[in-house]
């Protein structure tokens, strides 16, 4: 029996999310890591980028999928592809910059041409060094099965995926009141930062921990941010199905957001979407398996109430670390006053030297050291997920996926951990 096989049979064994059951060496493990890389990053829809990023044709950015480095291209033609970031001649990385504007890609190494569509263009001297022809279609770069859903572009190697909509499922509810209820973009560029970490730990804290805010992020009501250190109790918890889930907290103070933009939201959101718009207090969650995103409690700037929302990717560069990616995303047509304030709260509260940020990612490296200890110890460490197991959900809730009262509940994570074990493991047994 080879490694790989007797680590699934270890998995299969091991972790147990029906029972809250979860091991600590899934973290770091480096054959836990191997079968990520093939099976789940190597076939899962992967956030690539927000359409605002490449607005115009031939803009591209430079992104990973997993330990995959493509380009998100939108070519001449305005259809927006991802292409492995690879020259077809000898492997070389084409394109070496973060992002940029032009009609192809020049192969540093032997000058190898690709237009930014992924066809063959040209190589130097071409005459001479291949007096027998080249054959074009085979040059064509390696590209990716690419698709969009309210701005949020998304790509897998997986040619027969089920279609994006399909694999959002549920989440494409929470997702339309998070970016489809404005026409969004991205402000500057996305900040980036390693962090020590396994990239679970911080997917399913987003995804289903609003536990930690009681006692991680307590000093928010010693400074008067919030009322008190229960803040991320009250509001709803959310298993959206395939892995995704979300926490909604609430709030009875009336709408956060300029009334400049109430006309905008009501167009594109249901009269339920637009009711639960105006109750949010904050709104964290995970679309499985690494993408996530935060609208944080609203704090005031200059006596007015602002709020600036993030999206998150935990992009895996091993079995203990991440690259972490931030991008801060406001309404295109909001007031100047709102873009402005949001940015500032944004960096103070979530950017990479933000009040809350160092305290998580204090956390998650934390977690992550032990987890490669446990790889060491006889004993097995499991990590407890039974937070609201045999709860019933609500009946009434007018949104999608199963919700629960209160958001101290580990459901979610119990699912992102089910999803992610069919995927590395092979379907439940």
């Amino acid at each position: 029996m080879d490694t790989l096989t007797e680590t699934v049979e270890r998995l299969h064994k091991s972790v147990l999310p029906e029972e809250g059951l979860i091991p600590a060496y899934v973290h770091t493990d480096p054959d836990v890591y191997q079968l990520e890389m093939r099976r789940l990053f190597g076939r899962s829809w992967l956030f690539v980028a927000h359409e605002s990023e490449i607005p115009r044709p031939g803009d591209f950015v430079v992104r990973d999928m997993g330990e995959a480095n493509v380009i998100v291209s939108r070519g001449d033609d305005g259809h927006v592809r991802v292409f492995l970031n690879s020259c077809r001649h000898r492997g070389m990385k084409l394109a070496c910059e973060d992002m940029g504007n032009g009609p192809s890609w020049r192969c540093p190494y032997h000058g190898f041409t690709f237009r930014n569509d992924g066809s063959f263009l040209g190589a130097p001297y071409q005459r001479f060094a291949y007096t027998e022809g080249l054959d074009r279609e085979a040059l064509r770069l390696v590209e990716a099965r690419c698709e969009a859903y309210k701005g949020l572009i998304f790509a897998t190697w997986d040619r027969g995926a089920e279609p994006l909509t399909d694999f959002l499922g549920a989440m494409t509810w929470y997702l339309d009141i998070l970016v489809g209820r404005a026409e969004f973009e991205v402000v500057g560029t996305p900040q980036r930062w390693i962090v020590p970490t396994a990239w679970k730990l911080p997917a399913e804290n987003f995804a289903s921990d609003a536990y930690h805010t009681a006692t991680t992020h307590a000093f928010l009501a010693q400074l008067g941010l919030v009322s008190g250190v229960d803040f991320g109790r009250l509001g709803y918890h959310v298993d959206a199905g395939n892995g995704h889930g979300l926490g909604i907290g609430v709030q009875d103070e009336g709408p956060w957001y300029p009334p400049e933009l109430r006309a905008e939201y009501e167009r594109n959101l249901s009269p339920d979407q637009l009711a639960l718009l105006d109750r949010i207090k904050n709104f964290h969650g995970n679309v499985f398996p690494n993408l996530s995103f935060l609208i944080p409690n609203v704090i005031e700037f200059g006596g007015r109430r602002v709020t600036g929302m993030t999206l998150r990717q935990w992009q895996p560069v091993g079995p203990g670390s991440i690259q972490a990616w931030s991008w801060h995303l406001v309404e295109k047509d909001a007031p100047d006053w709102w873009k402005e304030l949001g940015r500032k709260a944004y960096i103070q509260t979530f950017g990479t030297s933000g009040m809350l940020e160092q305290d998580d990612t204090e956390n998650w490296e934390a977690q992550t050291r032990n987890s490669q200890i446990a790889l060491t110890l006889d004993e097995p460490v499991v990590l407890h997920y039974g937070m609201g197991l045999g709860r019933e959900p609500l009946t009434d809730f007018p949104g999608l996926g199963t919700v629960y009262d209160g958001k101290f509940n580990e459901a979610a994570a119990r699912s992102f951990y089910r999803r992610w074990l069919d995927l590395v493991a092979g379907e439940t047994r």
